[in-house]
C-alpha cells in the first residue's frame, strides 16, 4: 500500500500508471522475452515484439520527457544538496546514503524506485542513481524514464544469469 502523498508525488511525475501496469505482469513471458532480447526487439512464443523507447512510453503512458537524459549530468552531491536546502542531513556512508537519513515520503518512494524502476536488491542503502531520480521526483531535474526502462532491459540478461530469484530481477517489468 502506498501512502496517499508518496501517490500524489506519483501521479505529478507522470509514473503511476506505469507502477499500476506491474499488476498484470506474466513472470514466465517476462522471463522468455528478457532471455531472447536483442537490440531493438525480443521473441516471445514465436513472435518477435519490437521494442523502442516510444513503444514503452505508449504501453506504459509513462511521460517520454526531453532531453532524453539530464540525469547522468546530476552528480550526487548536486542531488544531495536538493535534500540538504530543505534541511534534511543525509548520511554518506562510501558511494551511498543511508535509508534512514531520507525522512518519508522520500524512504517510501526511493523503495519503489529499488523496487520496480531499478530492481536493486540492497535496500538499507540509497544509491545515487535512486537519489537523483528522487531529485525527478521532486522536479529539480528531468528524465525519459521509457528510455531509461529501455537501457534497463539490456542489463537484465546480464542480471539474470548470475540470479538465483529470476522473479525479482524482471519483477519491475510490467509492460512485458
Amino acid at each position: 500500500m502506498v501512502s496517499d502523498v508518496a501517490r500524489e508525488i506519483l501521479v505529478r511525475a507522470g509514473w503511476i500508471v506505469y507502477l499500476n501496469c506491474l499488476q498484470q505482469s506474466n513472470e514466465t513471458v517476462a522471463i522468455e522475452f528478457l532471455q531472447n532480447l536483442q537490440e531493438h526487439h525480443s521473441m516471445v512464443r514465436g513472435r518477435q515484439i519490437v521494442v523502442t523507447d516510444d513503444i514503452i512510453s505508449e504501453v506504459l503512458g509513462l511521460p517520454a520527457t526531453r532531453p532524453v537524459w539530464i540525469l547522468k549530468k546530476v552528480r550526487l552531491r548536486d542531488a544531495m544538496k536538493i535534500f540538504q536546502d530543505e534541511g534534511q542531513n543525509l548520511t554518506i556512508k562510501g558511494k551511498v546514503v543511508l535509508l534512514t537519513t531520507l525522512g518519508e515520503p522520500w524512504v517510501e518512494l526511493v523503495r519503489i524506485i529499488q523496487s520496480y524502476i531499478t530492481c536493486d536488491d540492497r535496500k538499507d542503502v540509497v544509491r545515487p542513481r535512486h537519489l537523483k531520480l528522487l531529485t525527478v521526483l521532486k522536479k529539480k531535474c528531468a528524465v525519459n524514464l521509457p528510455v531509461f526502462l529501455n537501457s534497463l532491459f539490456h542489463d537484465v540478461p546480464r542480471s539474470m544469469k548470475k540470479s538465483h530469484h529470476l522473479e525479482s530481477v524482471v519483477s519491475h517489468h510490467g509492460l512485458i
